[in-house]
């Protein structure tokens, strides 16, 4: 067995699952795979871009388009907030109490997948991990 984390931001009361995102939640698992690299997006603050940037902008829209949509929301959406890795062996019980929480995950993998152009860096969702099968 072992400690399982997750990630939770506590100021908007929202979780990403590791198993949603198709990977595992031990801290070295999370900081060893590209499942733990989406802190790059969650937290991302700048307004200014350059090369290798990104905003979140959907692909087929050319960056001078009157049609390209604006930032996704999920880009920078955790900066500057209170966001932790909890582990479900934590006293505070937050790992339980994050069930009750909006699961970005489905969004985030969407993004990430759009970000990242290296086939093996992408992550694939699991619509039917245990979080989500709730009644």
């Amino acid at each position: 067995m072992g400690q399982y984390f997750k990630a939770v931001n506590l100021d908007r009361k929202e979780v990403v699952c590791p198993w949603c995102m198709g990977g595992v939640a031990k801290l070295w698992e999370w900081a060893a795979n590209p499942w733990g690299a989406v802190f790059t997006l969650l937290l991302r603050k700048s307004d200014g871009s350059g090369g290798g940037d990104f905003f979140g902008y959907r692909k087929g829209f050319d960056e001078g388009s009157p049609l390209r949509p604006g930032k996704h929301p999920i880009v920078g959406r955790w900066a500057g907030e209170r966001v932790v890795l909890v582990g479900d062996y934590d006293s505070s019980k937050l790992f339980d109490k994050s069930e009750s929480f909006r699961n970005i995950t489905k969004e985030l993998v969407e993004v990430w997948n759009d970000f990242i152009e290296i086939p093996e860096k992408k992550l694939k969702y699991n619509p039917d991990c245990s979080c989500q099968t709730k009644d």
